[in-house]
């Protein structure tokens, strides 16, 4: 984490010198010392570090719940804390923004990404982004990547509708955006498997799968409603 806290205010001092920028670091029920970090942190650089914690799992409640109580931003950004999409298109997506986008995703499936990722999770991920383009009638390529900026009427009016508390979250959020009338763009990132999540999770890719079919399903009732 102290790696990764490094890497991002590095970029931001040296890349966002146009921008008023803070770094809220999110502890999402962590068994490692992201909390210790983060509050240490927060009080060495409290004029740009905030730190949070959110108790209910899942990266859409805990997002939902923290932007929830961060107001006054004109861009609401997010990454995954493995970094695994390069840092030197982050500064994009929050251009894309400003200018005029409300949700800007690093995608891994449009022409300019470069992507290296081993072939279970590869396969997986092209089936997901495949079965929600078929059944949710999609147009955007890659709805999971852990790489998202949105303006502040996004978070303040799309988010709020969010259920999702897991990995579903960012289909969701992208879905209720599109069918909402607001902007959404797709951007080639560079990424880089950093982890091999499913080989160290204790529940099976395949389980992993059923469940997001049954997301999936799910939504698709609630847009026939």
């Amino acid at each position: 984490m102290e790696k990764t806290v490094g890497a991002v205010m590095f970029y931001a001092e040296n890349h966002l010198q146009d921008y008023d920028w803070k770094i809220l670091i999110l502890d999402n029920n962590s068994a490692d010392k992201t909390g210790e970090i983060g509050r240490a942190f927060s009080k060495e650089s409290s004029d740009r570090i905030i730190f949070d914690e959110v108790k209910t799992a899942g990266r859409g409640a805990a997002l939902r719940e923290s932007w929830g109580r961060q107001k006054g931003y004109d861009v609401y950004a997010y990454m995954d804390a493995d970094l695994a999409t390069n840092l030197k298109d982050f500064k994009l997506i929050v251009e894309k923004v400003t200018e005029g986008n409300d949700i800007v995703t690093g995608s891994r499936y449009i022409p300019g990404a470069d992507v290296e990722r081993n072939l279970k999770r590869r396969l997986l991920s092209l089936i997901y982004n495949i079965l929600i383009r078929v059944i949710l009638r999609v147009n955007f390529m890659d709805a999971q990547c852990g790489f998202k900026a949105m303006s502040k009427r996004l978070v303040l009016e799309v988010i709020p509708k969010t259920t999702d508390n897991g990995w579903f979250w960012d289909t969701e959020l992208m879905i209720l955006a599109g069918r909402n009338g607001f902007k959404i763009l797709e951007v080639p990132v560079s990424w880089r498997e950093v982890r091999d999540e499913l080989r160290r999770s204790k529940v099976s890719p395949w389980t992993e799968a059923v469940r997001q079919l049954g997301n999936i399903y799910r939504m698709w009732k609630r847009l026939r409603m």
